[in-house]
């Protein structure tokens, strides 16, 4: 009876997935909803963390590097069009600067506000034609008001994001740069990109809070990507998502990272630098997720001919790279391994199971390994798995924990070539 009603429990989850509920996203449209007057006068650049109706107790936010950056004073520019526009958004006619028209375009040390869009949605083009055309824009701290879409080539961000409630955007790259430490906040539908990148200098970084996705791959290059409490990273499936050599990537409590459709060949996710689940400074305090596509491995056609091999798993810590959990109560609050979870069908499959080649330092405290094939959890050496604390195993594993272990007998993919291009500065 215990279980059937646990079933019961995860079925009813699932099944709001499946009507096109998404947890971090019903989250942030309640924080907006439940703000009022507040929300709509709040910035990027002007956050007003001290209002618990704008920032809830889950966000953490005293605890949080973003809250702690000082910031000096910048340039303030507001969009100055009403309705529909198509030309360059950098434009200084187009925005006003102290209630009068800007003088010169918006740079990294400039504060850019859209603000709501009144009576109807509005569209801002970058450019005519192709998206190849539609250019670039540069600033510190970007806010999108509700209403409003944006349409550009790429963005170059040194400072935070707000996408208020109702507003959209079309990226082709956007790029996260700086050393300071940022937020990057969406409370609209799931912002879509194709290949963001974030290169921060030092130790700056950037949390994402509510839910993003990008098209093709996200890499990593340096500083710290953030996925901030019950928020969601769902990572591109023609590129190799990347954590570079001098990179890290968090994951918060609650958070979610899976690739936006299953990935049945090649790498999920391929770390250089650090994975980690949670931070000593703020432990996990529920489940963190990373969700696995489960690869055909030589077993799928496509186009009549077998495609993918034993080298394509969901997650690669490279020997140089490292894993680690930090979390208040490793029984409870845990990294969860499972796989991929299709949000129109969200049902676990039976019959697929998920692979990782985990072969770099491994600090595992707390963590839950389910839906996992045979040998599915690959290592240079077994006995580093008898050093672990709080494992915990699932009930959709393919066989007893012994047997979901291995010794990696093979080569792992190479980076791949967009990868070597961003590395080598050649992008």
């Amino acid at each position: 009876m215990k279980k059937s009603r646990i079933y019961l429990a995860l079925f009813s989850g699932l099944l709001l997935l499946a009507l096109g509920w998404c947890p971090s996203l019903r989250a942030a449209e309640t924080v907006a909803d439940e703000a009022g007057d507040a929300y709509a006068k709040a910035t990027a650049g002007s956050p007003n963390y001290e209002d618990a109706t704008l920032w809830p107790e889950k966000y953490d936010v005293r605890n949080t590097a973003y809250f702690k950056q000082q910031w000096e004073p910048a340039r303030l520019l507001v969009w100055a069009k009403t309705g529909d526009y198509t030309g360059s958004l950098k434009n200084p006619e187009n925005w006003l600067e102290n209630g009068k028209p800007a003088e010169t375009e918006p740079d990294q040390n400039t504060d850019l506000v859209f603000p709501d869009a009144v009576g109807k949605p509005v569209v801002l083009t970058g450019g005519p034609g192709d998206w190849g055309t539609w250019g670039r824009l540069t600033m510190r701290h970007l806010t999108i008001g509700s209403g409003v879409q944006i349409k550009l080539r790429d963005i170059v961000v040194h400072g935070n994001i707000w996408v208020r409630k109702g507003a959209k955007w079309n990226i082709l790259e956007a790029f996260w740069r700086g050393g300071q430490n940022t937020f990057a906040r969406n409370d609209s539908q799931r912002m879509t990109m194709k290949i963001p990148t974030v290169k921060k200098i030092d130790d700056g970084s950037v949390e994402v809070l509510g839910p993003w996705k990008n098209d093709d791959g996200i890499y990593i290059l340096s500083g710290t990507l953030i996925i901030g409490p019950d928020s969601s990273w769902y990572g591109g499936n023609r590129h190799q998502n990347t954590v570079m050599n001098k990179a890290s990537l968090i994951l918060m409590s609650g958070a979610v990272f899976q690739t936006h459709v299953n990935k049945p060949r090649r790498l999920d996710l391929d770390v250089y630098g650090q994975l980690l689940a949670g931070t000593a400074e703020r432990p996990l305090t529920k489940d963190a997720f990373f969700q696995l596509s489960w690869k055909s491995r030589g077993r799928d056609e496509f186009k009549g001919e077998k495609y993918g091999d034993q080298r394509d798993v969901g997650l690669v810590i490279r020997p140089e790279a490292s894993l680690s959990i930090s979390s208040a109560d490793p029984t409870k609050a845990r990294l969860v391994f499972r796989q991929w979870v299709d949000e129109k069908n969200p049902t676990p499959k039976d019959e697929v199971k998920v692979q990782m080649a985990l072969l770099g330092k491994l600090d595992i405290n707390g963590v839950l390994f389910d839906d996992i094939d045979l040998g599915g959890i690959e290592l240079t050496d077994l006995e580093v798995s008898k050093t672990w604390q709080n494992v915990q195993f699932g009930e959709r594993n393919a066989g007893k924990p012994e047997a979901l272990f291995k010794k990696i007998s093979y080569a792992p993919h190479e980076m791949d070539e967009a990868g070597r291009h961003y590395q080598e500065g050649k992008w």
